[in-house]
């Protein structure tokens, strides 16, 4: 699982303060309840640790919290990936023809056909 690198959290996030004593994702929730004796055992135990823990035991909060996860098959998705980049940096990179330039101040980059649909559809202006 990673974390959304867009999103903003006041503290720590959750699963950072409790990764010491175990806890992820795929905690259940009858474990994570169960949470506080470990890190009291521990000496674990602060404000910070409180309240991740505080934040995880209640289920509308720790949807939320999971709302922030996305799980991703890294070793499958990081070939992809590199193909992906691979691939722009061969189109930057290769010469253009100059009867295919696009007008100045045009980019060279198009929108496909299904994308332009799609936000032509979503996005309506009241005049």
């Amino acid at each position: 699982m990673i974390k959304d690198p867009d999103a903003s959290w006041e503290g720590p996030f959750p699963y950072d303060a409790l990764a010491p004593v175990g806890v992820t994702p795929w905690t259940t929730h009858a474990d994570l309840r169960d949470v506080s004796f470990e890190l009291l055992a521990r000496h674990l135990m602060t404000p910070v640790t409180q309240q991740a823990w505080d934040e995880l035991r209640g289920v509308r909060r720790r949807l939320l919290v999971d709302l922030l996860l996305y799980d991703v098959d890294m070793e499958a998705e990081l070939p992809l990936a590199a193909a992906d980049i691979d691939r722009e940096l061969a189109l930057e990179a290769a010469p253009q023809d100059p009867q295919q330039d696009p007008a100045p101040g045009a980019s060279r980059h198009t929108v496909p056909e299904a994308t332009a649909r799609l936000v032509a559809d979503l996005v309506r202006f009241d005049v």
